[in-house]
This record gives structure tokens, C-alpha cells and sequence, in this order.
């Protein structure tokens, strides 16, 4: 029974490794749900066998060292930071786009303790950590052709640039895992040439494998995940350089020299920053353009002062996972308009802590460095080993002040953690002690025990959130397929997991509006409009303090003709995140469909005096003069733009106040400068008829028949309309 559970611990441990790979396109965010899913049945299955095995045999035991003790309190801390935080169940659930939470702190503690404790401690602990490094590293090349593919466009890019992002899905995220890669490819070198007299063909591999990964790591154009790379090869040697043995006084010479043609490398990279072939590289540029002036034009200039806000709110234990975009909608910057309307991370993984557990959990954080770093400081690695683990925190570290962190950098972060854990002897763990306990008491009461826990925690954690998964992309795809179904979604809503049922709400606001403006039967449309409505009701009673929830609810019912409804939803969104025009725009709308067009002018004055380079604003702020009656003021306030009043939503506003005749001015405007735009001819027509000007729309439509006689039968069975007063 122990040498079995043993292996099925092994075997699902090396396993884990493959998760970059894993793209399950069945799964509602493929490249997300499919990864952390796999990673945590693995992971589930491991420490399952592991418990066990540890009954059994006193040498698979919880030792204690500083950092199994860490990374316990880290767990711990981050659980009772998530528990008191603003809101408790996503702190620990998570979603579908993010898949972490507590429950993925939960599974890295997991993998932690089972990896340090089957792969054992000592001279057997490393043996086994280099085979896990190198089962990674094989996994790697997959990836890193797959990456090759890209580069060369054989092969597509999932994000629709030129950054590279294999099975990843996201260029950073690529970015890290290359990193880690890149360093354990160095270290294992380093390992072997203690064990070999001369450079032999696994050093070679290598070698040129950590060179590929690098190149590839470029090729993301990940800017933190560079400047990382650049820094931990740069402490690396300088570690080294400063820490060999005075017999290595070559090697010593050879890493004060790279660390000086680096240096002169980027001395000449910066001087040359607006030549040409910089220009002209995506990569290159990305990286000559990092300024501190440029980056207050990016989102980190305004969201990094946000989470420090946030933190002085919450300092002990701050608001617990996943709860960022609480402090993003109350502290929103309208100067962020052209950015991302919902952050829900600070895009700093020390910040990301900081506001989510607090300085207690910021700190807990921060000694799981410390104590990788005193572990592999003071054990017997040789100094070439240790400057490259070195240099891999450090470029982790680098690449944590720019990124927020994902399952591709937990795992190996974590795995790390765990190698430099079994690097010493650590004492058993007192409570268990060794003595030996009975193989009966171990298979009639521990193991059962064990097994129904794991089979609980699979089906609870897993199980059903992968059925409301499944279920909600399939009524999706009919919702886009135009066969839309509320009981698809009801049937979704029934698994009633907590990290589906958000993310099936926010889903069935998107597909409702096209169901209730659609052409559906009415009993359909009024599924579909109840089902909503019930389900916004439920998710702002969960979620009071969301803004997003109120927001959505909102938008829908704009969406759908619902203005006054709407009015009350999009009014405590705002309340909830003042200052974001995005929802002063939808408040307007609202507000000048319940003959409230004075507020909404006001509304809008307030959005455009926050952001006036704001397009939509703008364009919004002049609509509303017109709503008012108050053209002729708008003409004033926007007298260098005069071509906002001839746009084709401002003709829209001018037909839906039956100023025909400044519609009609526009669309023809519109149509002598497109012609070949056959449905705006077609409105045009329309409109003429409404202004009851038939003669005109019927002369309209001809001018269509004559330049596109395909359309004939079609406009045609109009003008016959026209004709008979239809």
C-alpha cells in the first residue's frame, strides 16, 4: 500500500508540470480554467496519497524548516485575511477569468507539503527536484516550439499581436514561465558541471535551451518579465563574481566581464533608443520607451497610487483576494478613461498582496524570499548554483513589481520554494513524531477518511464548477447562434457554484438584450427578461458594495428600453464609483428617456469637465444639448468641433426628436461621402418618409436600384409600401 500510494504520488506530482499546455476549448476561458482545473485534481490526488503515506512511515513526515513554516503562515494568514476581507466568498472561490483565490493558495500549500516531503530531503530530495526540473524543462521546448511557430506565423497568436504567447494565451504569462525556465536550464548546467569533468552533451542542451527561452522571452515583449531576466543575470554574476572561491579567479574575471559587455550593451541600447531599427522592433521599442514620465500615461501611473490608498483603508489585513476592484471603483481616476474600465488586479504582485492580506500577509509574502534565499545561501550548492538561484528570485522578484501573478508563476515559484525546502534535513514534526502507526488503523480508518475527503473536495471544488462551465459555454454558443434558451442558463444557475454564478450572470446580461430586441416569441423574451432581472436582484444582494453588479444590471435594462429601472441601478453604480464616465454616459441615456434631460446635461457637464479628450463623452455631453433644447449653447461650448452635430448617432438623436430635417441634412452628407453604404441610403429613406416626404424616399430608393440591382426585389417591395401609405 505505501510503495503504491507512493508512486501515485510521484507519478501525479510530475505530472503537474504539463499544465502549460492544457487548452481546453470545451471551457468557458480555455487557457484559464482548463490549467487550474488539471492543476488541482493533481495536486488533490498527490497530497491525498502523501497523507497516507506519512501515517505509514515516520520518513515521510512534516519537517520543519523556515520555509514549511513560511509558506504554512503565508496559507494561513491569506485565509483569515480573505475570510475578514469585503467580500469573503470570492476572496476564497475566485472566478472563472482569474481561477485563483484562496482556493489556489490552498492547492500550492498542497503541492508544497507533498512535493517536499515524497521527494524527501538531503542528496534524495535533489536527485528527485532535478528530475521534476527536467520533466518542466521537456515540457518546455513543447511549449517554446509552439512559441517558434508563432514567431515565424506559422502559427496564430492567440492575442492578435506580434507577442508571442503559445499555449499560454497571454504574453506575460509566457513571459514568466520562460523565465523560470531559462534560469533552470542554467542552474541544471551548473549542476552537471560538478558532476563532469568537461562540458558534455546535456550541458550543451542546456546551454542552448536557456538561450531559446531567453529569445523567446523576448519575443513576448514583456517589459517587467525582461528587465527580470536582465537583472537576475546581472546579480547572478555579480554574486558569483563576488562569492567564488579565490581558486576560480577565471570564472570570477569571466562574470565581472559579462556583467560589463551587459552593461554596454544597454549604455549603447539607450543612446541609440530613436534609431530606426528600434523603432521599427516591437520589442526593442517597448523596451526604449520605459520611463517613469512614460509610465503615468499607462494604467500602473494610476492604479499603483490606488492600492496604496486602498491599503492605508485596511492596513492589518487589508480586503483579501480578489476584492482589488473595490478599491479601483471607489478610488476610479477619470483620467483613466482610455484604460481598462475594471481592473480587478494592481498589476503588481508585491501591491497585489499588499491591499489584498494587509501588511501582516504583505510581510508573510515577503518571507518566502527570505527564507528561499537563507536556505540556498547556507546550503551546500555549489556558488555557481546558488548565484543562479539567485538570480532567478530576483528576476522573479523584478518581474512581480510590473505583473500580477498566475498559475504559470505560482507553481514554479512554488516548486522552487519546495526545492530549496528539501535542500536540508528538517526535524519531524513532534505531534506526529515517528513512531510507526498500525496498518490497520491506517487502512480501515485513516485512508477511508482520506479517500472520502478527497472525493468530497474534488466533486465540491472541481466537479461542479466544470459542470456550470460547460454548461454556461453551451448556452452561449446557442445564445450566438442565435437559438437562445433560458433554460440553458437556468440549468447553469442550478449547479449554483459560487465561482460560476457571477460569471453566468454577467453572461446572460449580455446574451438578454439580444433575446428581448430580438426576434424571439414574446414567451421567450419574457423568460429571458424575468431570469434577469431575478438574477441581477441576486447577485447585488450578495454583492452590495460591487459596482460592476449594479452597473451591468443597469446597462441591460438601457439596453432594452427599461430607462427608469436602469436610472435606479446606473444611479448607486455611480454612487459606488463616482467620477467613471463610462457610467455617467449610461446614466444620461437613462435620465433623458424619463424626461429628465436637465440632469442629464449636468451629468455630462460634470464628465466632460473630469476628461474632455474623452470622445465618448464629448460626443455624449453634445447629444445631450441637443435632448435639452439647448443646441445652440452646445454649438458654443464645442465651436471647434462643428462636425460633432453631423456625426450619425447625432442624426439618430434628431430623428428620435423628429428633427427630421437636420437628420436628413446629415444622412446625405453621409451618403455623397459613402455611397456605396446601401443601409444608410436605406435610412435615409426611411427618414425622408417619416418627415413625410415620400416622393423624396421613394427617389432615394431608386437611386439604390440603379446602382445596386440586386437589391431590386427588396426596395422595391418598399417603394410599393411608400406607395400605398404603409
Amino acid at each position: 500500500m505505501k510503495k503504491t500510494l507512493t508512486y501515485i504520488a510521484i507519478a501525479t506530482l510530475f505530472l503537474v508540470p504539463v499544465f502549460p499546455l492544457i487548452v481546453a476549448n470545451p471551457l468557458f476561458f480555455p487557457f484559464i480554467t482548463g490549467k487550474a482545473f488539471y492543476f488541482r485534481f493533481l495536486v488533490e490526488i498527490a497530497f491525498a496519497a502523501w497523507i497516507i503515506v506519512a501515517f505509514l512511515d515516520a520518513k515521510y513526515r512534516p519537517r520543519l524548516n523556515g520555509l514549511t513554516i513560511a509558506v504554512s503562515l503565508f496559507a494561513l494568514i491569506t485565509l483569515v485575511a480573505d475570510l475578514l476581507g469585503v467580500n469573503p466568498l470570492r476572496s476564497i472561490w475566485s472566478n472563472f477569468e482569474r481561477m485563483e483565490g484562496w482556493l489556489v493558495i490552498f492547492h500550492l500549500w498542497m503541492f508544497f507539503m507533498a512535493s517536499v516531503h515524497i521527494f524527501g530531503s538531503g542528496e534524495e530530495g535533489k536527485k528527485w527536484w532535478y528530475r521534476f526540473f527536467n520533466t518542466s524543462i521537456g515540457v518546455a521546448v513543447i511549449v517554446a516550439i509552439y512559441g517558434i511557430l508563432q514567431y515565424f506565423g506559422a502559427a496564430a497568436i492567440h492575442q492578435g499581436s506580434t507577442r508571442i504567447d503559445a499555449s499560454l494565451g497571454n504574453a506575460a504569462y509566457m513571459a514568466v514561465y520562460m523565465l523560470f525556465h531559462v534560469f533552470l536550464s542554467a542552474y541544471l548546467f551548473f549542476a552537471r558541471a560538478n558532476t563532469v569533468k568537461s562540458i558534455d552533451f546535456p550541458q550543451w542542451v542546456y546551454a542552448i535551451l536557456s538561450v531559446i527561452f531567453s529569445f523567446l522571452l523576448f519575443q513576448t515583449a514583456t517589459r517587467g518579465t525582461i528587465l527580470g531576466l536582465i537583472g537576475g543575470i546581472l546579480l547572478a554574476l555579480g554574486v558569483y563574481a563576488l562569492f567564488a572561491r579565490k581558486g576560480e579567479r577565471k570564472h570570477r574575471l569571466g562574470a565581472v566581464t559579462a556583467i560589463g559587455v551587459i552593461v554596454l550593451i544597454g549604455a549603447v541600447f539607450y543612446m541609440n533608443r530613436d534609431a530606426s531599427f528600434i523603432k521599427n522592433s516591437e520589442v526593442l521599442n517597448r523596451m526604449a520607451t520605459i520611463s517613469l514620465q512614460e509610465n503615468k500615461t499607462q494604467a500602473r501611473g494610476y492604479i499603483w497610487p490606488m492600492a496604496i490608498d486602498g491599503w492605508q483603508e485596511r492596513p492589518i489585513l487589508g480586503w483579501g483576494q480578489e476584492n482589488f476592484n473595490y478599491i479601483f471603483n471607489s478610488n476610479y481616476n477619470p483620467a483613466m478613461w482610455s484604460h481598462e474600465q475594471w481592473f480587478d488586479r494592481a498589476h503588481s504582485v508585491f501591491l497585489d498582496w499588499l491591499t489584498a492580506s494587509g501588511l501582516l500577509g504583505f510581510l508573510s509574502y515577503l518571507s518566502l524570499y527570505i527564507f528561499f534565499i537563507v536556505l540556498v545561501w547556507r546550503s551546500t550548492l555549489s556558488m555557481s548554483e546558488k548565484s543562479v538561484m539567485m538570480g532567478l528570485i530576483a528576476g522573479y522578484a523584478i518581474h512581480n513589481v510590473f505583473v500580477f501573478d498566475n498559475l504559470a508563476s505560482y507553481t514554479f515559484f512554488f516548486a522552487i520554494l519546495g526545492f530549496a525546502a528539501s535542500l536540508k534535513e528538517g526535524k519531524v514534526w513532534s505531534v506526529m513524531g515517528t513512531k510507526p502507526v498500525r496498518t490497520d488503523v491506517v487502512e480501515y480508518i485513516v485512508a477511508p477518511i482520506v479517500l472520502v475527503m478527497l472525493v468530497a473536495g474534488m466533486y465540491m471544488v472541481n466537479v461542479r464548477p466544470l459542470q456550470a462551465n460547460t454548461r454556461l459555454l453551451y448556452a452561449l454558443g446557442m445564445c450566438s447562434g442565435g437559438q437562445a434558451d433560458v433554460a440553458l442558463f437556468e440549468k447553469a444557475l442550478s449547479v449554483d457554484s459560487y465561482l460560476a454564478n457571477q460569471e453566468i450572470r454577467e453572461q446572460l446580461m449580455a446574451c438578454a438584450p439580444s433575446v428581448v430586441s430580438g426576434q424571439y416569441p414574446s414567451p421567450t423574451k419574457q423568460a429571458f427578461y424575468e431570469l434577469a432581472q431575478r438574477e441581477i436582484s441576486k447577485q447585488i444582494e450578495l454583492t452590495p458594495l460591487d459596482t460592476r453588479a449594479h452597473a451591468l444590471g443597469g446597462f441591460f435594462l438601457n439596453g432594452i428600453g427599461n430607462f427608469a429601472d436602469a436610472e435606479k441601478y446606473l444611479t448607486e453604480a455611480l454612487r459606488l464609483s463616482p467620477g467613471k464616465q463610462s457610467l455617467m454616459v449610461q446614466l444620461a441615456v437613462a435620465y433623458a428617456n424619463v424626461d429628465k434631460a436637465d440632469q442629464a446635461l449636468a451629468l455630462m457637464k460634470e464628465a466632460y469637465d473630469s476628461a474632455p479628450t474623452n470622445t465618448q463623452v464629448r460626443t455624449a455631453y453634445a447629444s445631450m444639448f441637443v435632448v435639452a433644447g439647448k443646441e445652440a449653447e452646445g454649438k458654443k461650448v464645442f465651436a471647434d468641433e462643428p462636425g460633432i452635430f453631423e456625426t450619425e448617432s447625432m442624426a439618430q438623436i434628431y430623428a428620435s426628436l423628429k428633427q427630421y430635417p437636420k437628420a436628413i441634412v446629415i444622412y446625405q452628407k453621409m451618403v455623397a461621402a459613402d455611397p456605396t453604404n446601401v443601409q444608410r441610403r436605406g435610412i435615409l429613406a426611411q427618414t425622408q418618409y417619416l418627415a413625410g416626404m415620400p416622393y423624396q424616399a421613394i427617389e432615394t430608393l431608386r437611386a439604390i436600384i440603379k446602382d445596386y440591382p440586386e437589391y431590386k426585389a427588396g426596395v422595391e417591395a418598399a417603394i410599393l409600401q411608400i406607395q400605398n401609405g404603409k
